[in-house]
């Protein structure tokens, strides 16, 4: 780089720029089309000397011209001219113009060249070599930081990224490149900034960038390869800047000082087109471009009527439905544009415009990080860097990843002539994911649990699809085509979806999602390829998982465009505003920091340096707004702007300081009315056509999840214990578990919940009753013995491969079953015996274990049988009292009467729990010899806290027991007759409250009672 470039230094007058004032009241593009038109003679046509100027990157898409023909002498030929633009929105607009002015003239038409003002550099000077892409250019860098002293690299960041991390150098070289690129649009080097440090430690570190840049630029010349800026820098220090073409600038008010001086060297003719009159020329300087300092007193011309104030994003999508309405009786739908300050605000306005039946087109487009492509990459790189079990159920979900593994199963099935495709293998997963919390795949499974072979096998087959991506270290290059064939695999032949009519094309989400899902898919194959062409020397080794990470960030970043529709408002950014032209405008979120954008610091950069280019930099930002919001409210017939409270995270969001750009009073005004006022919200409903009415409705419309009705004549003929709690906390939720069987599987907890810790401690409890030493007397033995029962039951339920929180909570289960070994101790001591664990009565007349009939337990009521079920933890007998006693396990400390009778506000209680009165009842179906008045029935608390760890039998009056027995066949009537509504006071604790967000739930194959057994 020579020290006679990139000094700083301002453009200078640039005299053959001719600068056309095209006053407020008409949309700048309207106006610079009928100039273009008007003077399209004086250009003549020019040939153009393609290899004596390359450019930076292929030319816009142009719109075809129609051919001179006879008329040629008539035509409109700007074929000899470029015309540069701001946005893409703003040169496909012009395109549109002048191509529809010349067909309603009934003149030829030769269009200029399109750029936008990112690409204006390249017309302004030959370029020494290929110019390196943004990817090259960080490779370069990453190459030239890691193999600095690192000390003298030290001065740049405090903490260095390790030797082998490619991503750490990378990132950091990706910052560096910014910093070059930020440096360099102020007209700057590295060598210049160094100039300007005021101490020892910000040379030192400017010295090293100015030497690391040296050796960027050597690695760069080394590939055959040279950096864009730094090319730009040295034409502009050689005063090689010229131009072949005339150059016409609209609306390109707010161009980089190295641009600018860029222009003022070359020689050919320049026009500049400026929305404003001429008598504000001097807030504009020789090109055209703003001046910040003549802005910072301007008075915008907005009225108090135009400003609506809002509260969050949902208020504010709300408030744009209610303009679109106001707005479309008296303008058609390509009359009128969405505005939005920041992308978030784009998805709520859809979702709010979609309901109503309104298509709109979103100008941004998507990114492919934004579809079914990018979101597959993001799960990929975490399952690969992971390897662990809850990265493969994530990735499993991805519908293309899905039917993959669906096709395996069916594929099995029918190798094997087995049923393999009706397991639902996803369930399974996600059963073992919540009881039994896997972490490393490359470790076994608990060997008892049912759904470990199957998720194994689940894994082996995205390992075999993955099988690509096990090589050695490699180019990118490489990768790319490992990449590639890896995604091959779920995308062989992307196909768009067929729409039979362009009437079905708006409504139908499905085709236009799956559409998208190919333009994504067909996108990425391409920018995969073309790391095919990544530069050799450039291109080092790279293990698979950093180059999965670094091709699926470029990926991500892949810009998808919308289909624009006749029918269809447009939904545009705060920087395409300024050029629109349609008649009405809605505006959402005139909001700080959305606008005016503030400038961030820059670490790197010099303390007064930064300060000053900060400021310059937010100052020019803040004349480029004044100056598009004076376009909105002149160049168009209606402007109305939402200014809302808060942004779609949540975050308050002030009024814009653009608002201060009016008299004090007016200002404050404005202001108080927008935090204090609330806008009187109208409901608005989307309005039926006559196909619709005709068809009782719309075909099309969105599906969103409902709760389903309870089905007339659809119920149960056998009941639970816990069957009755839950109808009386709410029949609708026992309509969804014991009718419907949907049960909340929820995949996501990474510990044991509260039911599960129960079940961990009831385990132990269950092994230990079953063991040889369940009367033993010695609290020692009995606590040694139900910690090694602990731990059974958790290796078979959990295994070696879990949470370390379930770890924690089996450590947990220890400390409180110490406390139960001194209780047990106690009651054996007083003589009790575990007579039997697990025992169960059942509607059956078939013994399930001897296989010998039996009575079948249920209520005979009203002449129909109900069958009944229950599941006894633990039955005690006393063999001197001859007593008998039903206890239940539960690991919480309160006593039957809480849990099963709740007080009412006359002081009497109702009962809300009926177990311990239905095992009242099963009392002879469990063989024992008593009158059921005898037996104890009680809890045996495994609690927190140790002085609640104990046996409490409950003390139930004989009138509180016919109370219950009322209950029950009122529980049994109500149920035969199919009376499920919701509970109108609701359930302290509700397990279907998931079901409207993201839970699954599946549909248990059986009603067995340890599944419903409250622990």
């Amino acid at each position: 780089m020579k020290n006679t470039g990139g000094r700083g230094r301002r453009a200078k007058n640039t005299s053959q720029c001719q600068r056309v004032f095209c006053g407020w009241d008409t949309p700048l593009l309207q106006t610079a089309m009928h100039w273009l038109i008007e003077n399209s003679g004086q250009w003549g046509s020019v040939q153009e000397e393609a290899e004596a100027m390359p450019l930076l990157a292929d030319q816009l898409d142009e719109e075809p011209g129609q051919p001179a023909g006879d008329g040629a002498s008539n035509a409109i030929d700007l074929s000899s001219i470029d015309l540069v633009l701001p946005s893409s929105r703003a040169v496909s607009r012009l395109k549109e113009k002048l191509l529809m002015a010349a067909q309603a003239a009934g003149r030829a038409y030769r269009p200029p060249r399109f750029y936008l003002v990112g690409r204006l550099p390249s017309l302004l000077y030959r370029r020494p070599a290929e110019w390196a892409s943004d990817f090259e250019q960080t490779l370069a860098w990453a190459r030239v930081l890691s193999s600095s002293d690192p000390a003298q690299l030290q001065t740049l960041v405090p903490t260095l990224p390790d030797a082998d991390s490619t991503t750490g150098w990378l990132d950091l070289a990706t910052t560096t490149r910014r910093l070059w690129t930020k440096t360099s649009a102020e007209n700057l080097t590295f060598a210049a900034v160094a100039d300007k440090v005021e101490n020892a430690a910000e040379r030192r570190r400017w010295e090293f960038l100015v030497k690391s840049h040296d050796d960027y630029l050597a690695e760069l010349k080394k590939a055959e390869r040279c950096d864009p800026n730094a090319a730009a820098l040295d034409a502009i220090a050689d005063n090689r800047c010229r131009a072949l073409r005339p150059l016409v600038l609209v609306g390109a008010t707010d161009l980089p000082e190295m641009v600018k001086v860029m222009l003022s060297q070359i020689d050919t003719p320049l026009t500049s087109f400026v929305a404003a009159p001429e008598s504000m020329a001097g807030h504009f300087d020789a090109l055209g471009c703003l001046v910040p300092e003549k802005w910072k007193d301007h008075v915008l011309p907005i009225r108090d009527e135009q400003l609506i104030p809002a509260a969050g994003i949902e208020d504010q999508s709300h408030g744009v439905t209610e303009l679109l309405a106001e707005f479309g009786e008296d303008y058609s739908v390509d009359a009128i544009t969405i505005g939005v300050t920041d992308e978030s605000q784009i998805e709520p306005i859809e979702n709010q415009c979609r309901m109503l039946k309104v298509d709109t087109y979103r100008h941004f487009g998507w990114t492919v990080a934004e579809t079914s492509v990018g979101r597959l990459m993001d799960l990929l790189v975490v399952y690969r860097q992971r390897r662990n079990w809850r990265s493969l159920a994530a990735l499993v979900r991805h519908a293309a990843v899905f039917e993959m593994v669906q096709n395996h199963f069916r594929s099995v099935a029918e190798k094997e002539g087995g049923n393999k495709t009706s397991v639902d293998w996803l369930t399974r997963l996600d059963q073992l994911m919540a009881e039994a919390f896997p972490r490393s795949l490359d470790q076994p499974l608990p060997s008892k649990r049912f759904e470990s072979a199957l998720a194994d096998e689940i894994r082996d087959c995205v390992e075999t699809w993955l099988a690509p991506l096990n090589q050695k270290r490699q180019a990118i290059r490489s990768w790319s085509k490992v990449v590639a064939e890896v995604l091959g695999k779920l995308f062989p032949h992307a196909e768009r979806p067929e729409i039979d009519s362009p009437k079905d094309a708006p409504s139908d989400r499905t085709a236009k999602s799956a559409a998208r899902t190919v333009e994504a898919v067909e996108a990425t194959f391409r920018v995969l390829e073309g790391f095919e062409e990544l530069s050799v020397p450039l291109d080092s080794p790279v293990d698979s998982n950093t180059a999965l990470e670094l091709l699926s960030a470029r990926i991500a970043e892949i810009s998808l465009p919308d289909s624009p529709a006749p029918n269809k408002i447009e939904i545009l950014g705060w920087l395409d505003l300024a050029l629109d032209d349609a008649p009405a405008l809605a505006l959402c979120g005139l909001n700080h920091p959305f606008v005016p954008e503030a400038s961030s610091g820059d670490p790197f950069l010099p303390s007064s340096l930064q300060k000053s280019l900060n400021q310059r930099i937010n100052d020019r930002r803040y004349a480029r707004d004044v100056h598009a919001m004076h376009q909105m409210l002149c160049g168009r017939q209606q402007t109305r702007i939402l200014v809302g409270t808060h942004s779609a995270d949540g975050s308050p969001t002030p009024p814009s300081r653009l608002l201060a750009a009016s008299t004090a009073d007016d200002a404050a005004r404005r202001v108080c009315r927008l935090l204090t006022d609330h806008r009187v919200s109208v409901e608005i409903v989307a309005e039926s056509n006559e196909a619709e009415q005709e068809s009782g409705g719309d075909t099309n419309r969105i599906d969103y999840f409902r709760p389903p009705p309870p089905e007339p004549g659809r119920t149960i003929e056998t009941l639970s214990v816990t069957a009755f709690s839950a109808y009386l906390a709410c029949p609708y939720r026992f309509y969804l578990r014991h009718v419907l069987r949907l049960r909340p599987l929820d995949d996501a907890a990474l510990e044991l919940a509260a039911n599960q810790f129960g079940d961990l401690v009831h385990g132990a409890l269950e092994y230990f009753g079953e063991s040889d030493l369940k009367d033993e007397s010695d609290p020692s033995k009995i606590e040694a013995e139900l910690i090694a029962q602990l731990h059974r039951f958790a290796d078979e339920r959990y295994g070696n491969n879990t949470a370390s929180t379930v770890a924690l909570q089996v450590r947990q289960a220890e400390r409180r079953l110490k406390t139960v070994a001194l209780r047990q101790a106690e009651r054996v001591a007083a003589g009790w015996r575990i007579h039997a664990v697990e025992a169960s009565v059942d509607e059956l007349d078939i013994d399930r274990v001897t296989k010998k009939p039996k009575k079948p337990t249920g209520i005979l009521l009203d002449g129909q049988f109900t069958g009944l079920r229950g599941r006894f933890d633990r039955i005690d007998y006393h063999p001197e009292l001859d007593r008998w006693a039903i206890l239940d396990y539960k690991t919480h400390g309160h006593l039957p009467e809480k849990k099963h009778l709740k007080k009412l506000a006359d002081g009497s209680t109702t009962w809300v729990d009926l177990q311990l009165p239905l095992y009242r009842r099963f009392i002879p179906d469990l063989n024992i010899p008593a009158d059921p008045v005898d037996v104890e029935l009680g809890y045996f608390n495994v609690a927190e806290k140790d002085t609640e760890t104990k046996v409490n039998i409950a003390s139930f009056t004989e009138a509180q027991f016919a109370q219950a027995d009322e209950l029950i066949h009122y529980c049994v009537r109500q149920i035969r007759d199919c009376r499920f509504e919701p509970s109108e006071s609701g359930v302290e604790y509700d397990d279907y409250e998931m079901m409207f967000n993201e839970a699954t739930t599946t549909i248990a194959e059986d009603d067995d009672e340890s599944s419903e057994v409250s622990r």
